[in-house]
């Protein structure tokens, strides 16, 4: 499981730094959006293959759960029809 990167709390990144923008595009396929801003992403390489990111305008993080969720818990909340942090 990955952990949280707030890359707006990083004294070390700015916002021109690639990785913002791979995180964005690279390795994952958008499942859906919050407000325009924040997409949940389902990652598709890397150590966390398989797992549901949130990336937004200043941080990616892992969906709740322990562990992180995949696919499979990430519809089953989406069907609930609650909030997307069940």
């Amino acid at each position: 499981m990955g952990e949280a990167w707030y890359w707006s709390e990083d004294p070390n990144t700015d916002y021109e730094d690639p990785r913002i923008d791979a995180a964005f595009h690279d390795g994952s396929i958008v499942l859906g959006s919050e407000d325009g801003e924040s997409f949940w992403l389902l990652l598709t390489t890397g150590p966390c293959r398989g797992e549901v990111w949130m990336v937004a305008q200043d941080a990616a993080l892992p969906a709740p759960g322990e562990p992180t969720w995949g696919f499979e818990e990430w519809v089953r909340c989406w069907h609930t029809g609650r909030d997307w942090w069940c």
